[in-house]
């Protein structure tokens, strides 16, 4: 019996307007993660540890930033072998050159399945953070002889109205999907909603066809909205949840889409115990993977009239000078002046904060530099940076800090 083609497709292409201003200058999938990583790092780490190391990744805006981490950070993989990470941008078959939603994307890259003829599509996302198997996921779909296998998990209702919720059968048949409902109670059980992670196979011809049928219909083309609800009808839909194919002890998923969701997701990985680890058992010992991942360490630091325990993750070349840092995230070359007070912070890379400056619950991006003895994250930044609803100031790089403002806060101290 001939081996199972499978062919990865990562959806890298949405605008991240929920993320934004992280997004201004760069494509979602590549927003920094963790110090040394980016959130596409995780989904094709599952593919490569999956054993899938021809990847298409379908990109649309900032796709340079996107092509750069790439190069840098994927090269790894050998052409000799047949092995790529393939960057696909959009085609120009529509009045706009954009992808109409996330089954259109498919759509007009057709002629990659064309090419590849694969026996097996795996649509996966490049915005989430999660770790997962995908031979398991495979194996699972052949076993049922499934025409799509959606992969899922349990969450809570009051924190699902932002996800598409699935109703299941007693052998996991897919009997219905209500889209991000504005209230999910009703379809709740026990107060949690299982929720679909937006990961997919799909048995090629049955994408096919289910595709080029949405495309000649006025919908939205998406998956979650359109394709999967128009095929319970037609064919076998089956559930998968993610803790039958993860290879943690405790199944992890994060959806990083905007600023607050992003934020709580750097900040689980300094929980104690964390709820997710950014080193993969997967890897062998002798791994390149393990070259970047940043050190980790406990602290207790004094933050204005409080002792406050926590960790920090400081990637390489981060630089730490006489301050109290303490539950932040530090990219490589970012760097903290000395009196400086950070609490539940993210410096991207080559971030600095200046002499005395006091941040809370701020994101500054790369090659920032916060003046000396600024205040950010007390409750007054709304009008000078973008501030999520739960509290998250974000120092974006199109911010300058004045002359005046380092001069006044030099005068302060």
């Amino acid at each position: 019996m001939r081996p199972v083609n499978v062919l990865p497709m990562i959806l890298a292409g949405g605008i991240g307007e929920r993320l934004y201003p992280l997004t201004s200058n760069r494509a979602k999938p590549v927003v920094p993660f963790g110090g040394s990583f980016r959130i596409l790092d995780f989904t094709l780490m599952n593919s490569v540890c999956s054993g899938f190391r021809r990847v298409h990744v379908l990109t649309q805006y900032h796709s340079q930033s996107l092509s750069r981490h790439l190069a840098a950070r994927w090269g790894f993989l050998s052409n000799e072998l047949g092995e790529y990470i393939e960057l696909v941008p959009p085609k120009m078959r529509a009045a706009t050159g954009v992808y109409q939603g996330t089954a259109d994307a498919i759509f007009r890259n057709l002629e990659l399945l064309d090419r590849e003829r694969p026996d097996l599509v795996l649509v996966l996302s490049g915005d989430h953070v999660y770790r997962a198997d995908y031979r398991r996921f495979i194996d699972l779909h052949l076993e049922r002889e499934a025409d799509i296998t959606v992969l899922t998990d349990w969450a809570e209702a009051a924190q699902c109205s932002a996800f598409g919720i699935i109703a299941t059968g007693p052998d996991g048949r897919i009997t219905g999907f209500v889209e991000k409902p504005a209230d999910p109670s009703p379809f709740a059980h026990d107060g949690r909603c299982l929720i679909n992670l937006g990961v997919y196979c799909f048995r090629t011809e049955f994408l096919v066809q289910q595709i080029v049928a949405d495309a000649k219909r006025k919908t939205s083309h998406d998956f979650g909205k359109n394709i999967l609800p128009a095929s319970l009808d037609r064919g076998g839909v089956f559930s998968c949840p993610l803790g039958a194919i993860c290879p943690d002890r405790a199944p992890y998923w994060r959806d990083v889409g905007s600023i607050d969701s992003y934020f709580q997701a750097n900040m689980d990985l300094l929980a104690s115990p964390a709820p997710f680890d950014l080193t993969d058992p997967r890897w062998a010992p002798e791994s390149t993977f393990h070259e970047w991942l940043p050190a980790q360490y406990s602290t207790e630091a004094r933050i204005g009239d409080r002792v406050v325990e926590g960790r920090n993750i400081v990637s390489s070349g981060a630089q730490i000078e006489r301050a109290s840092v303490v539950n932040c995230v530090l990219s490589p070359r970012s760097k903290v002046g000395p009196g400086s007070e950070l609490e539940e912070c993210v410096l991207f890379a080559g971030a600095e904060v200046g002499e005395g400056a006091r941040l809370r619950k701020v994101i500054v991006e790369e090659n920032v530099r916060v003046s000396s003895g600024a205040r950010i994250g007390f409750g007054d930044d709304s009008d000078r940076f973008t501030t999520s609803p739960g509290g998250v100031a974000v120092v974006s790089s199109s911010y300058r800090f004045s002359a005046e403002q380092e001069s006044e806060a030099v005068a302060v101290r």
